[in-house]
């Protein structure tokens, strides 16, 4: 196993972090806790990339201890549904916005798709222990689209 590419500094573009156990993803989540960093894009470098060089996946996992919350994200074209996918926490929170920054960029989220950080953590955890697979530990929907509010 090569391990997983996280990137959460911009730094990391050009040097990634590299996770292979789930220690290190503790060690992540204890960096983006303390440093209050909202997100991260996690690539496996065990997937081949698509014909045009870009990977055919991505997991963005976010935190936000200000909201005792976190959200994760998933494109995967190898994966029911294929496409863009959000966790889901609580339905009856709607569509409404929120935000989470990774590497200076901000990525909105429905309100539904935040849930417990420690579920977070572990959805993490299964993508670097299987690989680079979509978890199964999480319910994913389709994100919609976002109600302003």
């Amino acid at each position: 196993m090569r391990g997983i590419r996280a990137i959460y500094q911009p730094e990391h573009f050009e040097n990634p972090r590299i996770l292979t156990t789930p220690e290190d993803v503790d060690d992540i989540f204890n960096v983006l806790l303390a440093e209050d960093i909202h997100a991260v894009q996690f690539f496996s470098l065990d997937r081949p990339d698509t014909p045009g060089g870009w990977p055919d996946h991505e997991l963005i996992a976010g935190v936000r201890k200000d909201r005792e919350a976190g959200v994760l994200s998933s494109m995967d074209a190898n994966c029911e549904p294929v496409g863009h996918v959000v966790s889901v926490g609580n339905p009856e929170l709607g569509r409404g916005p929120v935000y989470y920054t990774c590497v200076d960029s901000v990525h909105d989220f429905p309100l539904f798709s935040e849930i417990p950080i420690e579920k977070v953590r572990q959805a993490v955890k299964e993508f670097v222990i299987s690989g680079g697979k979509r978890p199964v530990c999480v319910e994913w929907d389709d994100p919609g689209v976002y109600e302003e509010y």
